[in-house]
């Protein structure tokens, strides 16, 4: 059974895929409590679902891009599941702090949101999503040696830009083009 908070029918709205519509399944729990995290409902309560509940769901949306995000989903194996919904034709994103790679393999795609960058892995992901606010000392960062992309996304307001943070990553990425600038264009627009 999956711990599940909501599933629903939006944009992606960060990194590398922005602009692609996606179905959003949002699991329970973490093994972090970030003070700036954006999203609470993973945190509240869920609903028990079996893989073909939330096929059943999501079969509902003419997208068959699925992005598995929590929380944190690399506190359960996933793999089977990811593997279910690939065989009905969908493709799976995650979004992980890489907390276990090994719990999320068989995902398409793999966006790594580490908050311990004194600590980040060098595989096991597509691209890495940091968040930067402006007192981020983002030295780790630069120092990084990795062939994926490196993202900043500046720390918003649970549903609104702060637009501080942001013209802050805009300069950040100007100075240091190894990096890329990640907007969370779904607070801009005012979707989910």
């Amino acid at each position: 059974m999956l711990k599940v908070t909501t599933i629903f029918y939006s944009v992606q709205g960060e990194a590398t895929n922005t602009g692609i519509p996606s179905i959003f399944v949002r699991l329970f729990g973490c093994n972090l409590d970030c003070s700036f995290c954006d999203d609470l409902l993973h945190t509240d309560k869920y609903t028990p679902y079996t893989h073909a509940e939330v096929l059943k769901e999501i079969e509902q949306y003419p997208g068959k891009d699925v992005i598995i995000t929590g929380g944190e989903p690399s506190i359960y194996d996933l793999n089977d599941f990811i593997s279910f919904l690939q065989s009905h034709g969908y493709t799976v994103s995650i979004e992980s702090n890489g907390h276990k790679f090994e719990n999320i393999e068989k995902a398409n795609w793999i966006t790594y949101s580490p908050k311990d960058w004194e600590n980040i892995h060098a595989t096991g992901f597509n691209e890495l999503k940091c968040i930067v606010n402006t007192e981020s000392d983002i030295q780790p960062l630069l120092d990084l040696e990795i062939k994926q992309a490196i993202f900043i996304q500046a720390e918003n307001y649970v549903h609104t830009p702060n637009m501080t943070n942001i013209a802050h990553c805009i300069e950040l990425v100007k100075q240091y083009p190894q990096l890329r600038l990640s907007v969370q264009t779904h607070k801009f627009l005012g979707v989910d």
